[in-house]
């Protein structure tokens, strides 16, 4: 089975009342994604750092200059597809000035974390932003 490494930005706020809010871009490239909203990031070339591969495809994406010192490593996720298996380096960031008027913040919330998504982000985004709640919020997994 083929690994393929890519790196993700998770640009995050808080709010008040136990709030929580990602942002997230329209991805307009063919692919099963095509039309969903998700996170900036791709492929990590050779010899490269996962956290300088995501700053980069912030960079290419968003057409935003990112400080690597504000990212925080949240962890691997995997997403099994097509015969190799998809290594998903997440980075979390904190909402940047720069975000402004480019994207979509979606909001979650405890009573349904990211369910309102279905259909609209991947799958395996579900699991990242529900996990960075419980993180956040100390929300036991229900």
């Amino acid at each position: 089975m083929k690994l393929l490494p890519v790196a993700l930005v998770l640009f995050y706020r808080q709010l008040e009342g136990n709030v929580l809010e990602v942002w997230t871009q329209r991805r307009e490239d063919d692919g099963p994604y095509h039309g969903l909203q998700e996170f900036p990031g791709g492929k990590i070339e050779p010899e490269e750092e996962p956290l300088m591969a995501a700053v980069r495809e912030v960079e290419e994406e968003v057409g935003i200059q990112i400080n690597p010192l504000e990212g925080k490593a949240m962890g691997i996720y995997t997403n099994p597809q097509n015969g190799r298996v998809i290594l998903l380096n997440v980075f979390l960031f904190p909402d940047q000035p720069s975000l402004a008027g480019k994207g979509q913040w979606l909001k979650i919330e405890k009573d349904q974390l990211s369910g309102p998504y279905a259909g609209i982000i991947p799958g395996p985004n579900h699991q990242m932003i529900d996990d960075l709640y419980r993180s956040l919020y100390s929300v036991a997994h229900e």
